[in-house]
């Protein structure tokens, strides 16, 4: 038998609640999974908030507000403004149930999540985004972050992991943080100069596709390796077929939005 890799609730339980909520994480843990993964970006005053992107047109209901005067970035928004927003699905058309919460569920802050009491003795992965782009207008989204989680005191807590998708911001990070959590270095495309500097490599499947062997070279270093992201609705013949080849690259965790689904399957093979 291969690798049994840990399953990740991708944003949450991304297909049944609106995506980076905490009713999405929180339905993620009950699920069983054995962590959950968020987005964070920041407001105009110098806050974290849990989205995927700065653009909240897809995630939030910031087209309905037309007092919000065509804003629609995090960063243009003070977070006091955030808080009259409320989430909603990404992708209605295939997640219809999740859809019927659109409206009912705040945009958190990064300091609710690492708060709040489900979290406890559970495990976070928690990405800081876009970090380049946000120091280019001003805002050092590593070292506010940084900040914040020391202050929490979530290390005592939960047990964290830190992603990010550019070397620089990891770069940042370790200089930030030290060691004091592990560091997974997310690529969509190769990056054979910095790949295996960080604690671990976090890996989107169609990369693996092309470069099966990735997998086992970062293995070979130590390194664990996470693939990103299964989505049911991408199977081409049974979701089974489709679950079974990404358990087969060989990653030790995966990130799902239908996390029962995977962990189903999963069971199954222990």
């Amino acid at each position: 038998m291969g690798v049994i890799p840990q399953v990740f609730g991708h944003r949450g339980a991304a297909a049944y609640r609106p995506e980076n909520t905490l009713e999405s994480f929180e339905l993620a843990f009950s699920m069983g999974v054995d962590a959950i993964e968020c987005d964070i970006v920041p407001t105009k005053d110098g806050h974290l908030v849990l989205r995927h992107e700065a653009d909240l047109r897809e995630t939030t209901d910031v087209l309905k507000r037309p007092d919000f005067d065509g804003r629609f970035m995090s960063y243009q928004f003070t977070l006091a403004e955030l808080q009259e927003l409320r989430a909603i699905e990404r992708l209605p058309k295939w997640r219809p149930g999740s859809a019927k919460f659109d409206g009912q569920f705040l945009v958190p802050t990064l300091a609710s999540l690492l708060s709040s009491d489900f979290v406890v003795g559970k495990e976070l992965i928690l990405e800081v985004k876009d970090a380049p782009i946000f120091m280019e207008l001003g805002i050092d989204i590593v070292s506010i972050f940084a900040d914040e989680v020391e202050a929490s005191g979530i290390a005592n807590r939960a047990c964290v992991s830190v992603e990010a998708f550019e070397w620089e911001t990891m770069n940042a990070l370790r200089s930030r943080l030290g060691n004091k959590f592990p560091l997974f270095y997310g690529m969509e495309e190769w990056d054979e100069a910095h790949a295996f500097d960080y604690d671990g490599v976090s890996l989107d499947f169609q990369l693996i596709g092309q470069m099966p062997e990735i997998v086992a070279r970062a293995k070979s270093k130590g390194l664990p390796v996470w693939g990103f992201t299964a989505r049911v609705e991408w199977a081409e013949n049974s979701v089974e077929e489709y679950l079974h080849k990404l358990i087969d690259t060989g990653v030790d965790g995966i990130f799902a939005d239908h996390p029962d689904l995977l962990l189903r399957y999963v069971e199954g093979l222990a």
